[in-house]
Protein backbone atom coordinates (compact mmCIF):
# COMPACT_ATOMS: atom_id res chain seq x y z
CA UNK A 1 0.00 0.00 0.00
CA UNK A 2 1.49 3.59 -1.20
CA UNK A 3 1.52 6.38 1.41
CA UNK A 4 -0.35 8.86 0.84
CA UNK A 5 0.78 12.17 -1.03
CA UNK A 6 2.00 15.14 1.18
CA UNK A 7 0.58 18.97 0.38
CA UNK A 8 3.36 20.63 -0.96
CA UNK A 9 3.02 23.45 1.36
CA UNK A 10 3.78 21.20 4.79
CA UNK A 11 6.95 19.76 2.56
CA UNK A 12 10.02 19.91 5.26
CA UNK A 13 12.38 21.08 2.80
CA UNK A 14 12.86 23.11 -0.53
CA UNK A 15 12.43 21.50 -4.10
CA UNK A 16 16.02 21.11 -5.26
CA UNK A 17 15.75 19.92 -8.93
CA UNK A 18 13.87 21.57 -11.88
CA UNK A 19 11.66 18.65 -13.88
CA UNK A 20 10.20 20.84 -16.64
CA UNK A 21 12.19 24.05 -17.41
CA UNK A 22 10.49 24.36 -20.76
CA UNK A 23 7.15 24.06 -19.07
CA UNK A 24 8.13 26.35 -16.00
CA UNK A 25 9.04 29.28 -18.32
CA UNK A 26 5.97 28.69 -20.42
CA UNK A 27 3.94 29.43 -17.66
CA UNK A 28 5.78 32.39 -16.21
CA UNK A 29 5.30 33.84 -19.22
CA UNK A 30 1.55 33.44 -19.94
CA UNK A 31 0.60 34.20 -16.23
CA UNK A 32 2.45 37.27 -17.07
CA UNK A 33 1.96 38.22 -20.69
CA UNK A 34 0.51 41.39 -20.13
CA UNK A 35 3.38 42.88 -18.14
CA UNK A 36 5.70 40.51 -20.28
CA UNK A 37 4.18 42.55 -23.84
CA UNK A 38 4.39 45.30 -22.00
CA UNK A 39 8.24 45.30 -21.26
CA UNK A 40 8.68 43.95 -24.96
CA UNK A 41 6.77 47.27 -26.33
CA UNK A 42 8.56 49.61 -24.06
CA UNK A 43 12.08 47.71 -25.49
CA UNK A 44 10.37 48.20 -29.43
CA UNK A 45 9.55 52.01 -28.55
CA UNK A 46 12.76 52.45 -26.93
CA UNK A 47 14.52 51.06 -29.98
CA UNK A 48 12.72 53.10 -32.64
CA UNK A 49 13.70 55.71 -30.26
CA UNK A 50 17.58 55.25 -30.35
CA UNK A 51 17.33 54.61 -34.02
CA UNK A 52 15.59 57.67 -35.08
CA UNK A 53 18.19 59.82 -33.00
CA UNK A 54 20.92 58.23 -34.18
CA UNK A 55 23.06 60.40 -36.88
CA UNK A 56 23.26 58.58 -40.53
CA UNK A 57 26.56 57.04 -41.18
CA UNK A 58 28.40 57.14 -45.05
CA UNK A 59 30.58 54.63 -46.17
CA UNK A 60 33.42 55.70 -49.06
CA UNK A 61 35.48 53.04 -50.78
CA UNK A 62 39.12 53.46 -52.65
CA UNK A 63 40.69 50.79 -54.58
CA UNK A 64 44.28 50.63 -55.25
CA UNK A 65 46.16 47.67 -57.20
CA UNK A 66 50.00 46.57 -56.17
CA UNK A 67 52.17 46.46 -59.00
CA UNK A 68 55.09 43.67 -58.90
CA UNK A 69 58.40 45.14 -58.10
CA UNK A 70 61.16 45.24 -60.54
CA UNK A 71 63.56 42.77 -58.54
CA UNK A 72 67.29 44.67 -57.57
CA UNK A 73 69.86 43.32 -60.11
CA UNK A 74 73.16 44.49 -58.27
CA UNK A 75 75.17 42.93 -61.72
CA UNK A 76 76.10 44.43 -64.39
CA UNK A 77 75.12 43.28 -68.53
CA UNK A 78 77.94 43.67 -70.53
CA UNK A 79 77.77 44.69 -73.90
CA UNK A 80 80.48 42.83 -75.56
CA UNK A 81 80.75 42.41 -79.23
CA UNK A 82 82.72 39.15 -79.43
CA UNK A 83 82.40 37.29 -75.87
CA UNK A 84 78.63 36.59 -75.26
CA UNK A 85 76.73 33.61 -76.28
CA UNK A 86 73.11 34.06 -77.57
CA UNK A 87 72.25 32.02 -74.79
CA UNK A 88 73.90 34.24 -72.55
CA UNK A 89 71.95 36.76 -73.79
CA UNK A 90 68.89 34.92 -72.56
CA UNK A 91 69.74 33.50 -69.73
CA UNK A 92 70.38 37.16 -68.84
CA UNK A 93 67.24 38.25 -70.41
CA UNK A 94 65.21 36.17 -68.21
CA UNK A 95 67.18 36.73 -65.00
CA UNK A 96 66.87 40.90 -65.42
CA UNK A 97 62.99 40.74 -65.45
CA UNK A 98 62.38 38.74 -62.44
CA UNK A 99 59.79 41.06 -60.58
CA UNK A 100 59.01 41.12 -56.72
CA UNK A 101 55.49 39.75 -55.61
CA UNK A 102 53.37 42.67 -54.62
CA UNK A 103 53.24 42.44 -50.61
CA UNK A 104 50.00 44.21 -49.23
CA UNK A 105 50.61 43.91 -45.88
CA UNK A 106 53.00 46.18 -46.04
CA UNK A 107 50.40 48.81 -46.91
CA UNK A 108 48.03 47.62 -44.60
CA UNK A 109 50.26 47.92 -41.77
CA UNK A 110 50.93 51.76 -42.97
CA UNK A 111 47.35 51.97 -43.25
CA UNK A 112 46.93 51.55 -39.94
CA UNK A 113 49.52 53.24 -38.58
CA UNK A 114 49.69 55.82 -35.77
CA UNK A 115 52.24 58.47 -37.62
CA UNK A 116 49.91 58.06 -40.86
CA UNK A 117 46.36 58.80 -39.22
CA UNK A 118 47.69 61.19 -37.13
CA UNK A 119 49.48 62.99 -40.16
CA UNK A 120 45.71 62.47 -41.59
CA UNK A 121 44.57 64.09 -38.42
CA UNK A 122 46.36 66.88 -38.47
CA UNK A 123 45.46 67.73 -41.96
CA UNK A 124 41.55 67.25 -41.73
CA UNK A 125 41.09 69.00 -38.19
CA UNK A 126 38.35 71.15 -39.84
CA UNK A 127 36.60 68.25 -40.55
CA UNK A 128 36.72 66.22 -37.77
CA UNK A 129 36.23 68.94 -35.31
CA UNK A 130 32.32 68.04 -34.14
CA UNK A 131 34.09 65.08 -33.67
CA UNK A 132 36.81 65.02 -31.51
CA UNK A 133 37.19 67.26 -28.26
CA UNK A 134 39.89 69.68 -27.75
CA UNK A 135 41.01 68.09 -25.24
CA UNK A 136 41.67 64.69 -26.73
CA UNK A 137 45.49 63.14 -26.71
CA UNK A 138 46.83 61.84 -30.01
CA UNK A 139 45.77 58.88 -28.85
CA UNK A 140 42.03 59.61 -28.46
CA UNK A 141 42.40 61.28 -32.35
CA UNK A 142 44.41 58.10 -33.91
CA UNK A 143 41.64 55.23 -31.86
CA UNK A 144 38.72 57.56 -33.36
CA UNK A 145 40.27 57.74 -36.82
CA UNK A 146 41.00 53.96 -37.00
CA UNK A 147 37.83 53.19 -35.89
CA UNK A 148 36.33 54.80 -38.75
CA UNK A 149 38.83 52.70 -41.30
CA UNK A 150 38.25 49.25 -42.48
CA UNK A 151 41.20 47.70 -44.32
CA UNK A 152 41.29 44.15 -46.89
CA UNK A 153 43.75 43.06 -49.20
CA UNK A 154 43.83 40.31 -51.86
CA UNK A 155 46.70 38.04 -52.26
CA UNK A 156 47.28 39.31 -55.92
CA UNK A 157 47.67 42.76 -54.34
CA UNK A 158 44.63 44.76 -54.43
CA UNK A 159 43.70 46.87 -52.06
CA UNK A 160 40.24 48.30 -50.62
CA UNK A 161 39.80 51.10 -47.87
CA UNK A 162 36.60 51.73 -46.22
CA UNK A 163 36.42 54.55 -44.00
CA UNK A 164 32.73 55.18 -42.51
CA UNK A 165 31.84 58.43 -40.89
CA UNK A 166 28.78 61.08 -40.24
CA UNK A 167 29.95 62.77 -43.05
CA UNK A 168 29.98 62.15 -46.52
CA UNK A 169 32.52 64.20 -47.54
CA UNK A 170 34.83 63.21 -44.44
CA UNK A 171 34.34 59.47 -45.48
CA UNK A 172 35.58 60.02 -49.22
CA UNK A 173 39.00 62.23 -47.67
CA UNK A 174 39.85 60.15 -45.73
CA UNK A 175 40.08 56.88 -48.15
CA UNK A 176 41.79 59.03 -50.56
CA UNK A 177 44.16 60.49 -48.28
CA UNK A 178 45.46 57.63 -46.88
CA UNK A 179 46.02 56.24 -50.31
CA UNK A 180 47.86 59.27 -51.43
CA UNK A 181 50.39 58.77 -48.58
CA UNK A 182 50.57 54.93 -49.53
CA UNK A 183 51.64 56.21 -53.00
CA UNK A 184 54.05 58.67 -51.24
CA UNK A 185 55.13 55.65 -49.05
CA UNK A 186 55.96 53.36 -52.59
CA UNK A 187 57.83 56.32 -54.04
CA UNK A 188 59.84 56.67 -50.95
CA UNK A 189 60.57 53.14 -51.36
CA UNK A 190 61.50 52.92 -54.68
CA UNK A 191 63.85 55.72 -54.42
CA UNK A 192 65.06 54.01 -51.22
CA UNK A 193 65.56 50.76 -53.61
CA UNK A 194 67.25 52.49 -56.68
CA UNK A 195 69.66 54.61 -54.70
CA UNK A 196 70.78 51.85 -52.90
CA UNK A 197 71.25 49.89 -56.17
CA UNK A 198 73.25 52.97 -57.53
CA UNK A 199 75.07 53.04 -54.21
CA UNK A 200 76.36 49.34 -55.33
CA UNK A 201 76.79 50.15 -58.75
CA UNK A 202 78.95 53.08 -57.88
CA UNK A 203 80.89 51.05 -55.31
CA UNK A 204 81.80 48.34 -58.30
CA UNK A 205 82.72 51.07 -60.93
CA UNK A 206 85.44 52.64 -58.96
CA UNK A 207 86.52 48.88 -58.90
CA UNK A 208 86.42 48.49 -62.20
CA UNK A 209 87.80 51.74 -63.08
CA UNK A 210 90.94 50.43 -60.49
CA UNK A 211 90.88 47.38 -62.26
CA UNK A 212 91.11 49.05 -65.65
CA UNK A 213 94.29 51.04 -64.81
CA UNK A 214 96.56 48.42 -63.14
CA UNK A 215 95.77 46.45 -66.92
CA UNK A 216 96.19 49.41 -68.86
CA UNK A 217 99.56 49.73 -66.69
CA UNK A 218 100.39 45.80 -66.68
CA UNK A 219 99.93 46.61 -70.86
CA UNK A 220 102.18 49.74 -71.05
CA UNK A 221 105.39 47.83 -69.34
CA UNK A 222 104.75 44.80 -71.27
CA UNK A 223 104.78 46.77 -74.66
CA UNK A 224 107.73 48.49 -73.37
CA UNK A 225 109.52 45.81 -72.21
CA UNK A 226 109.39 43.89 -75.71
CA UNK A 227 109.94 47.21 -77.61
CA UNK A 228 106.41 46.75 -79.27
CA UNK A 229 104.62 49.60 -80.79
CA UNK A 230 102.03 48.61 -83.34
CA UNK A 231 102.38 44.60 -83.37
CA UNK A 232 100.73 44.11 -86.73
CA UNK A 233 102.58 47.11 -88.61
CA UNK A 234 105.69 45.95 -86.67
CA UNK A 235 105.82 42.04 -88.07
CA UNK A 236 104.31 42.90 -91.19
CA UNK A 237 107.10 45.59 -92.05
CA UNK A 238 109.78 42.44 -90.40
CA UNK A 239 108.03 40.17 -92.71
CA UNK A 240 108.31 42.31 -96.18
CA UNK A 241 112.29 42.69 -95.35
CA UNK A 242 112.67 39.33 -94.95
CA UNK A 243 111.14 38.17 -98.14
CA UNK A 244 112.76 40.76 -99.74
CA UNK A 245 116.00 39.93 -98.39
CA UNK A 246 115.41 35.93 -99.62
CA UNK A 247 114.94 37.45 -102.92
CA UNK A 248 117.60 39.01 -103.15
CA UNK A 249 119.51 36.27 -101.55
CA UNK A 250 117.76 33.45 -104.60
CA UNK A 251 119.02 36.10 -107.29
CA UNK A 252 122.38 36.51 -106.35
CA UNK A 253 123.15 32.67 -105.35
CA UNK A 254 121.34 32.42 -109.26
CA UNK A 255 123.98 34.95 -110.19
CA UNK A 256 126.70 33.07 -108.28
CA UNK A 257 126.25 29.76 -110.44
CA UNK A 258 126.77 31.60 -113.68
CA UNK A 259 129.74 33.44 -113.00
CA UNK A 260 131.00 30.13 -111.79
CA UNK A 261 131.00 29.26 -115.44
CA UNK A 262 133.27 31.24 -116.29
CA UNK A 263 135.44 32.68 -113.64
CA UNK A 264 137.72 30.45 -111.04
CA UNK A 265 136.35 30.46 -106.99
CA UNK A 266 138.87 32.58 -105.65
CA UNK A 267 137.61 35.68 -108.32
CA UNK A 268 137.21 38.74 -107.26
CA UNK A 269 133.55 38.56 -108.96
CA UNK A 270 132.49 35.25 -107.36
CA UNK A 271 134.03 36.70 -103.61
CA UNK A 272 132.09 39.96 -103.93
CA UNK A 273 129.28 38.17 -104.37
CA UNK A 274 129.72 35.30 -102.05
CA UNK A 275 130.05 38.48 -99.44
CA UNK A 276 126.83 39.69 -100.59
CA UNK A 277 125.25 36.30 -100.08
CA UNK A 278 126.68 36.16 -96.42
CA UNK A 279 125.68 39.57 -95.44
CA UNK A 280 121.92 38.81 -96.83
CA UNK A 281 122.27 35.69 -94.28
CA UNK A 282 123.39 37.66 -91.64
CA UNK A 283 120.18 39.76 -92.00
CA UNK A 284 118.05 36.83 -92.18
CA UNK A 285 119.64 35.29 -89.32
CA UNK A 286 119.42 38.55 -87.13
CA UNK A 287 115.61 38.82 -88.69
CA UNK A 288 114.30 35.82 -87.08
CA UNK A 289 115.94 35.97 -83.44
CA UNK A 290 114.32 39.73 -83.44
CA UNK A 291 111.06 39.48 -85.43
CA UNK A 292 109.86 42.22 -82.96
CA UNK A 293 111.82 44.24 -80.87
CA UNK A 294 114.23 41.58 -79.00
CA UNK A 295 111.90 38.51 -79.88
CA UNK A 296 113.09 35.54 -81.52
CA UNK A 297 110.87 33.57 -83.53
CA UNK A 298 110.14 31.33 -81.42
CA UNK A 299 108.96 33.39 -78.63
CA UNK A 300 106.93 35.32 -81.04
CA UNK A 301 103.58 32.31 -80.39
CA UNK A 302 103.67 33.07 -76.64
CA UNK A 303 104.14 37.19 -76.52
CA UNK A 304 101.15 37.70 -79.39
CA UNK A 305 98.78 35.71 -76.83
CA UNK A 306 99.71 37.26 -74.17
CA UNK A 307 99.78 40.67 -75.76
CA UNK A 308 95.74 39.85 -77.14
CA UNK A 309 95.32 38.45 -73.72
CA UNK A 310 95.72 42.23 -72.34
CA UNK A 311 94.34 43.43 -75.18
CA UNK A 312 90.88 42.03 -74.66
CA UNK A 313 90.75 42.90 -70.86
CA UNK A 314 91.20 46.09 -71.44
CA UNK A 315 88.41 46.04 -74.00
CA UNK A 316 86.65 43.87 -71.73
CA UNK A 317 87.24 46.13 -68.64
CA UNK A 318 85.94 49.32 -70.57
CA UNK A 319 83.09 47.69 -71.70
CA UNK A 320 82.00 46.94 -67.80
CA UNK A 321 83.18 50.41 -66.73
CA UNK A 322 81.38 52.20 -70.03
CA UNK A 323 78.80 49.80 -68.79
CA UNK A 324 78.25 50.51 -64.72
CA UNK A 325 78.95 54.29 -65.19
CA UNK A 326 75.36 54.50 -67.55
CA UNK A 327 73.66 52.58 -65.02
CA UNK A 328 74.87 54.08 -62.23
CA UNK A 329 73.38 57.70 -64.16
CA UNK A 330 70.18 55.85 -65.31
CA UNK A 331 69.48 55.10 -61.60
CA UNK A 332 69.93 58.61 -60.26
CA UNK A 333 67.95 59.69 -62.80
CA UNK A 334 65.13 57.40 -61.69
CA UNK A 335 65.26 58.11 -58.32
CA UNK A 336 64.48 61.84 -59.25
CA UNK A 337 61.26 61.22 -60.34
CA UNK A 338 60.08 57.26 -59.00
CA UNK A 339 57.11 55.70 -60.14
CA UNK A 340 56.06 53.74 -57.52
CA UNK A 341 54.48 49.92 -57.29
CA UNK A 342 50.68 51.40 -56.27
CA UNK A 343 48.11 52.55 -58.33
CA UNK A 344 44.45 53.81 -57.51
CA UNK A 345 42.28 52.69 -60.18
CA UNK A 346 38.92 53.76 -58.02
CA UNK A 347 39.46 57.07 -56.15
CA UNK A 348 36.74 57.27 -53.07
CA UNK A 349 33.87 59.66 -54.03
CA UNK A 350 30.97 61.08 -51.79
CA UNK A 351 28.54 58.95 -51.41
CA UNK A 352 25.03 59.83 -51.65
CA UNK A 353 22.99 58.10 -49.89
CA UNK A 354 23.82 56.84 -45.67
CA UNK A 355 24.76 53.39 -45.37
CA UNK A 356 23.74 53.21 -41.80
CA UNK A 357 22.58 52.81 -38.83
CA UNK A 358 21.26 49.62 -39.62
CA UNK A 359 17.28 49.41 -38.81
CA UNK A 360 17.12 45.98 -38.52
CA UNK A 361 20.35 46.11 -36.38
CA UNK A 362 20.10 48.50 -34.26
CA UNK A 363 16.18 47.95 -33.27
CA UNK A 364 16.32 44.47 -32.81
CA UNK A 365 19.66 44.70 -30.36
CA UNK A 366 17.52 46.71 -27.97
CA UNK A 367 14.42 45.03 -28.60
CA UNK A 368 16.67 41.61 -27.92
CA UNK A 369 17.78 42.78 -24.73
CA UNK A 370 14.35 43.95 -23.65
CA UNK A 371 12.74 40.50 -24.24
CA UNK A 372 15.60 38.48 -22.37
CA UNK A 373 14.31 41.55 -19.55
CA UNK A 374 10.92 40.60 -19.70
CA UNK A 375 11.58 36.65 -19.86
CA UNK A 376 14.03 37.02 -16.78
CA UNK A 377 11.56 38.99 -15.17
CA UNK A 378 8.75 36.44 -15.42
CA UNK A 379 11.21 33.84 -14.15
CA UNK A 380 12.05 35.97 -10.75
CA UNK A 381 8.70 36.63 -10.07
CA UNK A 382 7.56 33.03 -10.89
CA UNK A 383 10.07 32.09 -8.67
CA UNK A 384 9.56 34.22 -5.72
CA UNK A 385 6.23 33.15 -5.75
CA UNK A 386 7.07 29.50 -5.44
CA UNK A 387 9.32 30.90 -2.81
CA UNK A 388 7.15 32.14 -0.83
CA UNK A 389 4.33 29.32 -0.58
CA UNK A 390 7.13 26.96 0.40
CA UNK A 391 7.81 26.95 4.80
CA UNK A 392 11.17 26.67 4.34
CA UNK A 393 12.11 29.00 1.38
CA UNK A 394 10.26 32.03 3.17
CA UNK A 395 11.99 32.13 6.31
CA UNK A 396 14.87 31.95 5.31
CA UNK A 397 14.01 34.92 3.06
CA UNK A 398 13.15 36.71 5.95
CA UNK A 399 15.99 35.88 7.56
CA UNK A 400 17.86 37.44 4.74
CA UNK A 401 15.53 40.58 4.78
CA UNK A 402 15.90 41.06 8.73
CA UNK A 403 19.83 41.02 8.38
CA UNK A 404 19.45 43.89 5.45
CA UNK A 405 17.42 46.00 7.70
CA UNK A 406 20.13 47.53 9.62
CA UNK A 407 22.24 47.90 6.73
CA UNK A 408 18.70 50.41 5.17
CA UNK A 409 18.61 52.39 8.84
CA UNK A 410 22.73 53.39 7.98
Amino acid sequence: MQPPEQDPSKRSGPQLTWPAPLLDIAYAILSRKWIVAAIILLGLILGVLRWSRMPPTYTASAVAVLLPREKPILDAAIETSSMESSDDSAGRSATGTLMLPPNPTLYTTLINSRSVLEEIGQRLKDDLGDRLSPDDRSVEVYQQIKSMISVTSTEDGLITVTVTSSSPSLSAKIANLLFLECERASKEIERSLILTQAGHLRDALVIAEAQLRETEEELAEFAAEFEIVDVNFQVSNKLRNVRELQVERDRLNTELDDLRLSYAEKSPEIQSIQTRIASIEKQLKNAESNIVGSVTTSQYGKLIVEYESLKERIRFERDLVATLSTKVDIYEIRAEQPTGNLAVIRPASEPSLPAGPSKKKEIGLILGLFIVIAIGWALAAQQWQIARKDPVLSAQIDKVIQSLKPFRRR
